[in-house]
């Protein structure tokens, strides 16, 4: 199953490679990679690379994810999003697109 790009913030993040940039380096354009996201809490992201674990407050990054494509031609989407968009439990996060989605109706 493909992700969406425009539908990321409400998705489950574990197993997607990212990279940061922190908010306070305004004049900063390089994200570095952190590596592959392990596991998510309400405030925090916790990734691993080289076997090294690191937690990241997500409101005070930006981050840059990358969305693997299931068809080998396409090459791999790089999404960048504000941490403050991803603040909450992924699940949470997936009822209020629904409740979005409703209230259009």
């Amino acid at each position: 199953m493909t992700i969406n790009p425009k539908y990321l913030i409400y998705h489950d993040l574990i197993g997607l490679n990212a990279s940061a940039k922190p908010k306070a380096k305004v004049n900063s354009e390089i994200f570095l990679d952190i590596g592959t996201i392990i596991d998510e809490s309400r405030n925090i992201l916790i990734t691993k690379k080289n076997h090294a674990i690191k937690k990241y407050i997500k409101k005070d990054y930006m981050f840059r994810i990358m969305i693997p494509k299931s068809v080998e031609k396409e090459k791999d989407t790089c999404v960048e999003i504000n941490g403050e968009k991803i603040v909450g439990l992924p699940e949470n996060r997936l009822r209020s697109l629904k409740k979005k989605k409703w209230l259009r109706k």
